[in-house]
């Protein structure tokens, strides 16, 4: 069932995926490796298959957050216009990019960060009010939780 091999570019987007999922390239490499393993046991080559093992590996790999330098490096690596969802708090960050970025539905996300479907909601609004209030240069200090208190 090979459906050929994983062309660069939906590499590229499985890269990108995990580095915003983990905020680390290290962890993004780590986690593109063992999408490529799952990938690789099933026998199958598979960029949907690549994309959700890559996706499992990033939202295991949950221990510390990534180092300020990790983080800034992670930025340096992305396109300009996702440098900002970087910013965002850890669990806010990962219900956006699986919700908006990836366009996974609300049960696959809740799912997947073990948590209620509502919660997903409260995640993907809270994070797109906090993208909105960023200036390109970023406002110093601001985090997710000002949103949630209804704070701008």
């Amino acid at each position: 069932m090979d459906s050929g091999p994983i062309t660069n570019e939906a590499l590229g987007r499985t890269f990108i995926t995990a580095l915003l999922l983990t905020g680390s390239a290290e962890r993004a490499e780590a986690a593109v490796f063992e999408g490529i393993q799952v990938m690789e046991r099933g026998k199958v080559s598979d960029e949907t298959l690549l994309l959700q093992g890559t996706m499992s590996a990033s939202i295991a790999a949950r221990a510390n957050g990534p180092r300020a330098e990790e983080q800034e490096y992670a930025s340096s690596l992305l396109p300009v216009e996702l440098r900002r969802v970087l910013r965002l708090l850890p669990d806010f960050r990962r219900g956006f990019v699986l919700r908006v970025l990836v366009g996974l539905s609300r049960e696959v996300c809740a799912r997947m960060l073990q948590t209620e479907i509502q919660h997903i909601d409260e995640l993907v609004y809270v994070a797109a009010r906090a993208l909105a209030g960023l200036s390109k240069e970023g406002t110093p200090g601001w985090e997710c939780t000002a949103a949630i208190s209804g704070q701008s």
